[in-house]
């Protein structure tokens, strides 16, 4: 490790952690979010509320905000690169038994199992870039790494949507062993299996990395020293923001495409979240963005960005609707992708405990996805999507502010 500074752009070992980094976040995000574009085929198939169905996605999220915890330590005992691996090849075997659940209770238990084993590559892809790549290019790389969480989530809801269209447009799904959401589940846990095994071949072993163990009071302080800068604190909270309102509005998206005057058939909804690719690429420009400017000044760009798209999401017809989600995922990959890349700098110059640091920005991440993914189903059982819209905007508003005061923060001396 010793005067190791990283690989550098056009290394072919960046390509490769490009690429590993890549196919981890597709196989993450595709079991993570593969329930969300089909909640209301749980609702009619378990005859509940969207509010109730919506668990289906906070659960595994909750259980991947509580995995956050414990894999930072893991991570610095056994190698990041390792913990990747291992939480992937896990969570994708979980992700095949969630399929085989029917019992209601069970499969939201399951879930919750599969989010806690999925926490590896969350909480250690932006350390991990950040000991192996140079300064130079370490936003970038974060950039294309957030991309692929983006194919995933988009993996997870077209491939879940697309199983269950075919099996009923071809009148297969009454032939099928399981239902046709469950069919669907079992076919993007397959895929992650497959981008598993990828990312285990292709992600390299660390160089910037020294392992070494903390007694539990050591993991205590340093946890707490996680929030002793002031400027962390706004950048965790810009990231469960950003999620909160992000998951609270495309959770509820499929009722109100469904219904009229809509009336979209769950193909047709899986098909319009081939935006995610087009928004995910908004987070590699960011990220080249920043690199040339500063996080400070780009920031505010993506809250303000998903505040209009909010904003166009609430007009009637649909190609304003479809307009506005492509927005609102816009602006929230590039708060994401600059945030989670803001906390791995900054950690390191101020606190100097960055994994601990990306935890924490993680597990609030998280947090937001799972406490909004059901406030906003509650907002659209109560008030229809007006309701969702004053809630995501009250949120996306307040992040906004953040962003500002961040901007005006001194710039840490890396």
């Amino acid at each position: 490790m010793s005067g190791f500074e990283g690989y550098r752009h056009g290394d072919p070992m960046t390509r490769r952690i490009e690429v590993g980094l890549l196919m981890a976040g597709l196989a993450t995000f595709t079991l993570l979010y593969n329930t969300q574009a089909i909640l209301p085929y749980f609702t009619r198939e378990y005859s509940i509320s969207p509010a109730v169905a919506a668990l289906s996605v906070s659960f595994a999220t909750a259980g991947l905000g509580i995995g956050l915890i414990l894999a930072v330590p893991i991570s610095e005992r056994i190698g990041r690169v390792r913990l990747i691996r291992w939480s992937l090849a896990l969570a994708s075997v979980l992700g095949v038994l969630v399929a085989l659940v029917d019992d209601w209770n069970l499969f939201l238990l399951t879930r919750f199992v599969m989010g806690f084993a999925l926490a590896g590559l969350p909480a250690t892809a932006a350390v991990y870039l950040k000991e192996e790549i140079h300064r130079s290019y370490a936003t970038s790389a974060t950039g294309i790494y957030i991309f692929g969480t983006t194919l995933g989530g988009l993996a997870g809801r077209i491939v879940s949507t697309g199983i269950i269209d075919v099996l009923d447009r071809f009148g297969i799904a009454e032939r099928m062993p399981l239902s046709p959401s469950h069919m669907a589940l079992l076919g993007t846990a397959l895929l992650s299996i497959g981008c598993a095994v990828a990312c285990w071949f292709l992600l390299p072993e660390s160089r910037g990395f020294s392992p070494h163990r903390d007694a539990p009071a050591a993991l205590v302080r340093k946890f707490g020293r996680a929030f002793r800068d002031p400027v962390l604190l706004g950048l965790y909270l810009t990231g469960g923001l950003g999620m909160g309102t992000f998951v609270g509005a495309f959770n509820v998206l499929g009722f109100r495409l469904e219904a009229a005057p809509y009336l979209l058939g769950i193909g047709a909804i899986g098909l319009l979240y081939l935006i995610y690719p087009v928004a995910g690429y908004a987070s590699v420009l960011a990220g080249r963005a920043a690199d040339r400017y500063s996080l400070r000044s780009v920031l505010p760009l993506g809250s303000l960005m998903a505040l209009a798209g909010i904003g166009i999401m609430a007009a009637r017809p649909l190609v304003l609707v479809v307009l506005g989600m492509a927005i609102l995922a816009m602006g929230f990959f590039v708060m994401h992708s600059l945030a989670s890349a803001w906390v791995a700098s900054r950690s390191t110059a101020t606190v100097g405990v960055p994994a601990q640091a990306a935890s924490m920005y993680m597990l609030f991440y998280y947090t937001g996805s799972s406490i909004n993914g059901n406030l906003a189903p509650v907002a659209w059982e109560a008030q229809g999507w007006w309701g969702v819209t004053v809630l995501t905007g009250a949120m996306m508003t307040t992040a906004f502010v953040i962003a500002l005061l961040l901007r005006r923060s001194r710039p840490a001396l890396t």
